[in-house]
């Protein structure tokens, strides 16, 4: 990154980027219930549960929100430490309590993306900012 990017980056850090990072950087460190519960908080909207196993319509899946339960099912522990899924299950679960439409594939996997994008450009940030030290 050089150093024009750098003092736009310094200028345009905002608190929904901070939160998006936070967000992330809560489920790659293990701690998901955590971080659903402030998104949850975020939004304003009841805290899904989370569980490891599959409903049996959905067994091949890695994961699946299911409406009625408004619950987030994972195959396996370790996908509740990937957030691009956990964040993509969220927004079904988002739209599922504050809207009658369904959250369409498109828009789940564009919610985690910039989720992704504010953790990947925070962090990025801060390693160049160690490393100018």
């Amino acid at each position: 990154m050089n150093c024009e990017e750098m003092r736009f980056l310094s200028k345009t850090l905002t608190s929904e980027w901070l939160f998006k990072a936070k967000v992330v950087y809560l489920v790659l460190s293990k701690d998901t219930e955590k971080a659903i519960e402030l998104i949850s908080q975020h939004y304003k909207i009841s805290k899904p549960k989370l569980k490891v196993g599959m409903p049996k319509r959905h067994s091949k899946k890695l994961a699946c929100y299911v409406a009625k339960k408004q619950m987030i099912h994972v195959s396996r522990r370790e996908i509740l430490y990937n957030p691009h899924v956990i964040l993509h299950e969220f927004y079904h679960h988002l739209r599922n309590v504050t809207s009658t439409q369904k959250g369409l594939e498109k828009h789940a996997d564009k919610f985690a993306a910039d989720y992704l994008k504010a953790y990947k450009i925070i962090a990025s940030y801060y390693d160049e900012k160690d490393r100018d030290k």
